[in-house]
């Protein structure tokens, strides 16, 4: 009966994803977005924000670069949480927008970096591979029109074994 239990409880624990790091930064970004690198990628592609889907979804990938698209320019508040595996999240009534998508790390380095001047900000160590990203905005609606604002963006990251298309799971409407 012991070895049952046990089992179970071992069983159970493994399906639960844990956090395995979690960082809060700010950074100043103009023309509404930042970025995610893989690695010290020197160019952004002139195509991102071309497609309407995929300035309304709020991110692209172009090769080995994110985009981002934030609510506001100025200096914006990040949080990044990195999980095992995929997280169950919580409920996504605070959240106005919700959207992930799949990015390959080659280079082991998850560089986020600012607009327009895509200096670094914060460079992020990951097991090459490929990933999904949960891109969650908070207080878009608090946005003034002179970039005022308490919006955040909270980026879910976790392995994941093969890529998969883009996913708007809730969609900010102004």
């Amino acid at each position: 009966m012991k070895t049952v239990i046990l089992y179970i409880l071992m069983l159970t624990s493994s399906m639960v994803s844990k956090l395995q790091s979690k960082i809060e930064f700010w950074l100043n970004t103009e023309y509404d977005q930042f970025y995610l690198v893989d690695g010290n990628e020197a160019e952004i592609a002139n195509s991102l924000w071309i497609n309407e889907d995929d300035f309304k979804s709020r991110i692209e990938v172009s090769g080995s670069v994110m985009g981002i698209r934030t609510e506001r320019s100025g200096k914006i508040k990040v949080i990044v949480e990195v999980f095992d595996k995929k997280p169950d999240f919580e409920s996504q009534d605070e959240y106005d927008h919700i959207v992930e998508c799949s990015f390959e790390i080659k280079s082991g380095h998850l560089m986020i970096k600012n607009c327009p001047d895509f200096e670094l900000v914060k460079d992020i160590i990951l097991p090459v591979g490929v990933y999904r990203i949960r891109v969650s905005s908070v207080n878009l609606s608090t946005v003034a029109s002179d970039n005022s604002g308490v919006d955040y963006y909270r980026l879910s990251i976790w392995n994941e074994k093969l890529m998969s298309a883009k996913s708007v799971l809730k969609q900010y409407i102004q």
